[in-house]
């Protein structure tokens, strides 16, 4: 009867370890994951700073339109326009979490963080297609110069423009799938207890 007690009072003591073994690797997959949740919220937010840095070139490389000779009008919405994006934005990176949050609320907020892009391409395409058509009516009935220089003109500010919105749209895409891919994670760790 010993050695049952015995065999048994061991079984319980290996059963005891294992526990505790499973129970340290899942605190130490736990915090693997929260650092690698938390590294992917550190890109997120370096590439949503990027937004900032346009937009203080583009406040800066405004008044050189008006001294093509576009309408003061046009410099005013230009910049309203400019400073009421990068308001928006600084809303929108509100909503990317700090790693002090629960996952819950993080994956809560990095859902909300790219619904509020989704939206936002709502407000800024006709926002800059206002500014587009207002650039080139100001271009072409008010700038003193020669049409072949005109064009010319228009052709660069075109390709700049191009190059501007397809670095926008690829910046804003890592974004969106780095968000994904963080709420992936997230769900995942969840998942897991």
């Amino acid at each position: 009867m010993e050695t049952t007690d015995n065999t048994l009072m061991e079984m319980q003591q290996q059963m005891q370890l294992l526990k505790d073994k499973l129970e340290k690797q899942t605190i130490v997959n736990e915090q693997m994951m929260r650092k690698a949740v938390s590294k992917g919220i550190n890109t997120l937010r370096s590439k949503a700073r990027i937004p900032y840095f346009a937009g203080l070139a583009a406040i800066l490389c405004t008044p050189s339109f008006y001294n093509l000779g576009c309408s003061l009008a046009f410099l005013i919405y230009s910049e309203a326009m400019i400073l009421f994006c990068m308001a928006a934005t600084v809303y929108t990176n509100r909503h990317i979490p700090n790693m002090e949050d629960n996952l819950v609320n993080a994956a809560s907020q990095l859902t909300r963080f790219k619904q509020i892009h989704a939206d936002w391409l709502k407000i800024g395409i006709p926002l800059l297609l206002v500014w587009i058509s207002w650039l080139t009516i100001d271009l072409f009935s008010r700038v003193d110069m020669a049409t072949a220089e005109l064009y010319a003109l228009m052709a660069g500010l075109g390709v700049g423009l191009l190059i501007g919105l397809l670095a926008g749209f690829k910046v804003r895409r890592e974004m969106m799938d780095g968000a994904e891919e963080l709420i992936a994670q997230i769900n995942d760790l969840q998942d897991q207890h």
